[in-house]
């Protein structure tokens, strides 16, 4: 089978996901079905390997990202053979997965690592708007939200989240806009403030729906944390 039907697979699985049509065993079995079947550390492997990233993001399942990554080769080195849409987006979930497991980390140096990996990631994603990659640019604002939080540092956070939903909103970028509000969601709920928490989610809720992620919305109205 040509690399490019793994990738629609692939595809295919993330989107049978979201619209509710397969469970989240059937599609953690069909994503190590096709991991099995290609080369590893191959420029579709990482392919397959990012699309399922992006589920466990999506569904925030953290322990499940993490470990997606530590089971994976090195992909920075694969990041740079592909455009740079593909290589920001692949290093923005990684980068957001570091720095919300390393928000509970027991270890100092364990968190710590986390937020190295997220700087690196922004001066990377830096580098790329300032040559003209705008469309990159609520990348950074969701990052430097997860940083200011983990610093405690409340204003600079809520700034940056709205930062992040409005440029998703210029671009049309519904599921990043809804991921924006989603996660801070999540966040104001560990602060105690059930009326933003509420909000947030209600946003992340309409526009999951209008993307077609109906999982996503059903999962709300059943476990709103």
């Amino acid at each position: 089978m040509k690399s490019h039907e793994r990738s629609l697979q692939a595809y295919l699985l993330v989107v049978r996901r979201l619209r509710n049509l397969a469970s989240t065993d059937e599609t953690n079995h069909g994503f190590e079905e096709l991991l099995k079947a290609v080369e590893p550390n191959s420029s579709v492997f990482h392919t397959v390997r990012m699309m399922q990233l992006e589920l466990f993001v999506l569904f925030k399942d953290w322990k499940g990202a993490m470990l997606c990554l530590t089971e994976a080769p090195d992909t920075r080195k694969e990041y740079q053979g592909m455009n740079v849409s593909v290589s920001a987006r692949g290093m923005f979930l990684e980068a957001l997965v570091c720095l919300k497991v390393s928000k509970y980390a027991t270890s100092w140096v364990a968190r710590r690592r986390g937020e190295r990996k997220a700087i690196k990631t922004l001066r990377r994603l830096n580098g790329w708007v300032k040559l003209g990659n705008d469309h990159l640019r609520h990348y950074m604002h969701i990052l430097l939200a997860e940083c200011y939080i983990l610093e405690g540092k409340v204003r600079a956070a809520e700034d940056n989240s709205k930062a992040a939903i409005s440029i998703a909103e210029l671009l049309s970028f519904l599921h990043d806009k809804a991921l924006a509000h989603d996660l801070a969601s999540a966040w104001y709920k560990e602060r105690g403030n059930d009326h933003c928490a509420d909000f947030h989610l209600e946003c992340s809720r309409n526009l999951y729906a209008d993307w077609g992620a109906a999982a996503k919305v059903d999962r709300r109205q059943i476990h709103p944390n």
